[in-house]
């Protein structure tokens, strides 16, 4: 007489996972803009930019750079060349703007 084999919970779980149909799973998209730890970003105009580069009396590869496909200003859809305005929030300083300049990758 064959023995008869008890499952635990485990193997009763894996064995139902075995005949389970696989499904595709959806791309979800976050809008980081949202979270608060994101800074908020802001693409300067051309005007904008020159006079910020006069004022500063810099050119724009003296900028920090940040990635055209960086996912804080895609939704930007900048050129690369742009300029960045990033305004964070600082406990000290109360908010704390800085610039970049987007690159391609």
């Amino acid at each position: 007489m064959p023995k008869k084999s008890k499952k635990t919970p485990s193997k009763k779980y894996s064995s139902a996972k075995k005949g389970a149909k696989s499904t595709t799973k959806k791309k979800v998209e976050i809008d980081i803009t949202k979270h608060e730890l994101v800074p908020e970003h802001i693409l300067l105009s051309e005007e904008e930019k020159k006079q910020l580069l006069k004022e500063l009396g810099i050119k724009l590869g003296d900028l920090p750079r940040i990635k055209i496909n960086d996912p804080a200003i895609k939704h930007l859809n900048p050129k690369p060349g742009a300029v960045v305005k990033i305004i964070r929030k600082s406990i000290t300083a109360g908010e704390y703007v800085y610039y970049r300049v987007v690159v391609e990758e």
